[in-house]
């Protein structure tokens, strides 16, 4: 295990970051120079300057089960991109989103390649999950003609549960038009379009509960609003973004034709993630459970999950999907963590698991 924390940690030094292509680049070099191996089937894939890196043992793109990984982190300040061992914990950026599950993947590949009984099954480990992912998972699945029987998302999920649910994304654009005038002189035909969208938000937080605890059900979140281009000038144009994040209880058309009851704004979708939804009695599923009650020595148990992870992408395509996870906490916070003593289990969970594939 020590093995994995310090390849973990040679993986946390490359700011893979959406805005730096060479070092995404390099931290691909680095994996899969690290999997090399003639058991080994490699396969790089580019676009968009996103780099992603497939291994199975057989010459196919449909190995019967698939571990997803990405080794893409959100922006952080310098001193978090070199790793720092306090107790038992691993603290630094990417430690607990995902590197420490990107290197266990490695890992397990690695040391199935020396064995003579092989699993059915491929890693994708890939650099854009932080924006979209739609020049990783989605393309490998839409495009590439990659595909499985199960897919293991290292992504989510507390204390070793199996997320077989997560919300799908709903983000939207209102705009409000105004007619312009000096602000000292509003009787003279002035239209404030950034108060049109005020009161429009009074509107959209009544569509959707205030929630004070973590609950299934949809929600919505104003996060930016523009408008004006000067202080003494009505402004003729506002615009807000909304982050909806929705259940199966809410289709988008459902919470479009609601935002779009509002009076005097317009609504415009920017963007959509599906939701993550397999059945809890899917026959991987039942499998991986039984390895985590072996491993950890207690009943495991299936949760939902709120936010978005590349799950979807293989949900969306009809290939059951869960997220899965080494413990850890503080993602994308300064203090992002790994709790290091997880490591062993979950290997061995995932070991178990693939040998009776």
């Amino acid at each position: 295990m020590d093995d994995i924390i310090n390849l973990t940690c040679d993986l946390m030094r490359f700011r893979t970051t959406s805005d730096n292509p060479q070092q995404i680049k390099e931290c691909a070099d680095f994996i899969q120079e690290h999997i090399k191996h003639k058991s080994i089937i490699v396969s790089r894939h580019e676009r968009n300057g996103k780099t992603s890196i497939v291994a199975t043992f057989k010459s196919t793109k449909k190995p019967r089960v698939f571990l997803n990984a990405h080794f893409d982190v959100v922006p952080a300040s310098s001193h978090l991109f070199e790793p720092k061992i306090e107790g038992e914990r691993l603290y630094g950026r990417g430690s607990e989103d995902c590197k420490a599950q990107v290197a266990v993947l490695m890992a397990l590949m690695k040391n199935f390649a020396g064995q003579d009984k092989k699993p059915d099954m491929g890693i994708m480990l890939t650099s854009d999950e932080e924006v979209h992912g739609n020049d990783g998972v989605k393309w490998l699945l839409e495009d590439m003609g990659y595909g499985c029987d199960f897919a293991i998302v290292a992504d989510g999920g507390d204390n070793f549960d199996i997320v077989t649910k997560h919300k799908g994304v709903l983000q939207i654009k209102l705009t409000a038009a105004g007619k312009t005038a000096h602000s000292a002189r509003a009787w003279e035909g002035g239209e404030n379009a950034v108060e049109k969208l005020i009161n429009a938000a009074s509107g959209v937080k009544k569509l959707f509960p205030n929630l004070t605890k973590a609950e299934w059900k949809t929600t919505a979140n104003i996060n930016i609003i523009k408008g004006g281009e000067t202080i003494n000038k009505i402004p003729d144009y506002a615009e807000m973004l909304i982050d909806i994040r929705r259940t199966e209880k809410d289709s988008e058309e459902s919470i479009m034709a609601k935002l779009s009851s509002i009076k005097g704004i317009g609504v415009e979708k920017i963007a959509t993630a599906d939701m993550l939804d397999t059945d809890e009695n899917n026959k991987y599923i039942t499998e991986l459970k039984k390895s985590a009650e072996k491993i950890l020595g207690r009943k495991a148990k299936t949760s939902a999950e709120h936010g978005a992870t590349d799950a979807r992408y293989f949900s969306a395509r009809g290939m059951p999907a869960v997220l899965f996870k080494a413990a850890g906490s503080g993602a994308h916070s300064d203090n992002e963590h790994l709790l290091i003593s997880s490591i062993k289990p979950y290997y061995e969970i995932l070991a178990d698991f693939l040998k009776k594939i």
